[in-house]
């Protein structure tokens, strides 16, 4: 923590420092005094590490890190941010590695080195694999520093897409050289392997959404689907049907992140997101430290082949301005816009890593007839050389470029009610401080030491920030406590996925206006609770009436889920204006709030009364399910009570909630119909 450097430059200097102790022979045996060690199995295990099969790396690692980056993504802010992802990851990684195959048949035709690179194959083919970037150390960085979410999503969406498109591209350039290229145009090869990755992953997707559906509170089963489900993904795609295997890990993480998030059952999802991360923690480790072993340990050079690896490593990001100087005029109108500032850290964080090394250690294999030698170890050195500088020089010190351009800096709005909330904080730990002393037990304790614990007052100056606006951000702050009401809602049984999905992307479309529309600007919401005309008309036709009314049941289901969703997720906010009237902010900015979250009570409660008024026999059907659900829940929480008492053991739990889970199972399956109710 204490070290300048992220944790995965950190394990590739930890690499590159093993491979070179291995390269020297310091890995055979250790001498103390007459005492020899043996530790030539360091060494054996460093050398298996240097030369690892590159599909083994692709195959093993990269499922892994894909889905997992996809899978944690923001699925809202990856949509708006998509289009300029896609923009740097397909027209800018294809103008990226005609110039970097520009700049490598320069340096070979004007003889400062690479001889024998005057072949475009070789040359576009090296653009293309150094073109593949690797967000992990600055994202993680940019998350750390507190900058906003929608330039991470974009580095790590520009990342994800150009991944696939550079392994295609790559390829295209491979098979011709090895002669096994395909007879068609490569332009039809791009977009028959891209679009083909892309459908495979939304029909695994799709498959596997449908069976975990069908599990309900097993955490090893769904999990070892979805495992399965991003391994079986990339095998397929990659091995038969020979579509991009990195696509389709994309649009299957998006598909689970995303619509997933309300299939997998909701005791499930937090587990689900904490394995992945473990997962994608572990595979960053080995694959960083195996750079670093292959790069000290393989690489073959010459002193000229580090005054080109300078040369490259600067044209590299010459050519990087160019390609954000072209995109920049479409990108910072499309999506959320690209601000200067953002551009620079865009430009300065596309690190090179694990990807572009794979694709080098593919090429450093070939038969010489194909590519010889000396090109083959220029290729990886050079490689490997811009993954090692962009680690050390880049992500080390994006960290100055950012609090430089002031995207760390606080808006003054958010700032105030920082400063308030830790005032706040202070007066409440002092007071329990006071009650505290009252206990006999803790009496003789060091009140004096005790007193240096508490919290420290905010660097925030209130006479800095003057007379500041706040009713945006206060808005900004209920909107994430009523999307966070949702999916407390969701996770104890009290809302279901559908009205979960539709609630939380409204708030997703207000949190995107940065508080400046009125809280009660709910339009998508209403027409979503509309109750359809034409399937209320249709129920009285023969034969169609059936399915008309179990489609209106279904609709008017999912519209009172949202609007008793709705309606409880204000009450909770009007709880949060209230604790902010005590915490010291503008009287009017809350009055004004207040009178918003009264507005959208009042049509939420309106609604259930007129559904209850128009449709009396389906509002029953509606409610006994509610009831259902609600009785369940209530014995679920009910057994883990006694079970945490003492009361039961685990296994008599475990036969209750296997008991529970079948009931439930039952409800969601075959749910109570409406029971019309005789007139007169």
């Amino acid at each position: 923590k204490k070290l300048p450097f992220p944790f995965t430059v950190l394990l590739l200097l930890i690499g590159l420092g093993l491979g070179v102790l291995a390269r020297l022979g310091y890995l055979e045996t250790w001498a103390i005094g007459s005492w020899h060690l043996d530790v030539s199995i360091l060494a054996n295990s460093l050398e298996w590490a240097a030369h690892i099969d590159p599909h083994l790396l692709l195959f093993v690692f990269l499922p892994i890190l894909i889905f997992e980056a996809a899978f944690a993504m923001d699925v809202h802010t990856f949509k708006k941010s998509v289009a300029n992802a896609t923009l740097l990851a397909v027209p800018g990684i294809i103008i990226a590695l005609f110039l970097t195959g520009i700049l490598v048949y320069g340096i070979d035709y004007y003889g400062f080195g690479l001889s024998g690179w005057s072949n475009w194959g070789i040359a576009l083919m090296f653009g293309s694999v150094v073109s593949a970037t690797d967000p992990v150390a600055v994202v993680a960085l940019l998350k750390e520093l507190g900058t906003s979410k929608k330039l991470g999503t974009l580095i790590e969406g520009e990342s994800l897409l150009n991944d696939g498109t550079a392994i295609v591209i790559f390829m295209v350039f491979f098979l011709s050289i090895t002669g096994a290229a395909s007879e068609s145009s490569p332009i039809m090869d791009f977009f028959r392997i891209a679009v083909g990755g892309v459908v495979v992953g939304v029909i695994i997707g799709k498959i596997t959404l449908a069976w975990v559906k069908k599990v309900i509170n097993d955490a090893l089963v769904e999990i070892s689907v979805v495992i399965a489900s991003a391994y079986l993904t990339f095998f397929i795609a990659e091995h038969f049907l020979h579509v991009s295997g990195v696509l389709a890990l994309v649009a299957l993480g998006i598909i689970i992140g995303g619509v997933g998030r309300t299939r997998i059952s909701p005791q499930v999802e937090h587990f689900m997101h904490e394995f992945w991360d473990l997962a994608g923690f572990m595979a960053n480790c080995l694959i960083f430290l195996i750079v670093g072993v292959v790069i000290a340990k393989r690489s073959v050079f010459s002193v000229n082949d580090f005054v080109v690896l300078g040369v490259l490593y600067i044209g590299v990001h010459v050519i990087r301005a160019i390609v954000i100087l072209v995109l920049y005029p479409i990108m910072r109108r499309t999506g959320y816009g690209l601000s200067v500032k953002e551009a620079y850290v865009v430009w300065y964080g596309a690190l090179r890593g694990a990807i572009g090394l794979a694709l080098a250690l593919i090429v450093a294999g070939v038969d010489d007839k194909y590519i010889p030698e000396d090109i083959r170890n220029q290729f990886l050195f050079l490689t490997a050389g811009i993954v090692t500088l962009s680690l050390l020089v880049n992500a080390t010190t994006i960290k100055i470029l950012v609090r430089k351009l002031g995207l760390t800096r606080v808006a003054p709005a958010k700032a105030k009610m920082i400063l308030h909330a830790n005032q706040y904080l202070i007066q409440s730990s002092e007071n329990q401080l006071e009650r505290i002393k009252s206990n006999r037990y803790l009496k003789r304790a060091n009140w004096d030491k005790v007193s240096e614990y508490l919290p420290k007052a905010s660097e925030i100056k209130e006479e800095e920030l003057g007379e500041i606006q706040t009713i945006a951000e206060v808005r900004r702050r209920i909107l994430e406590k009523e999307k966070s009401s949702y999916w407390y809602q969701f996770k104890d049984g009290l809302l279901g996925p559908i009205a979960v999905q539709k609630l939380s992307d409204a708030i997703d479309v207000l949190l995107d206006a940065g508080g400046t529309v009125s809280l009660a600007e709910r339009k998508d919401l209403d027409q979503q609770w509309e109750s359809p005309k034409l399937l209320a008309s249709l129920q009285s036709v023969p034969l169609l009436g059936v399915f008309a009314e179990k489609a209106l049941l279904g609709r008017l289901t999912i519209s009172y889920d949202c609007a008793v969703g709705f309606v409880v997720a204000q009450e909770e906010a009007l709880k949060l204006v209230e604790s902010m009237h005590r915490g010291g902010e503008s009287e009017k900015d809350l009055d004004i709030i207040e009178e918003e979250i009264n507005e959208n009570r009042i049509e939420g409660q309106t609604f259930i009364r007129n559904l209850r008024k128009n449709h009396p026999d389906i509002f029953r059907a509606i409610s006994t399910r509610q009831a259902i659900r609600s009785i369940l829940n209530y014995e679920r929480k009910t057994v883990e009570r006694l079970q945490k008492k003492g009361r039961i053991d685990s296994g008599e739990s475990g036969r209750m909630l296997a008991s529970l889970q079948e009931r439930s199972k039952r409800l969601i399956d075959s749910p109570p119909e409406i029971e019309r109710q005789k007139k007169g």
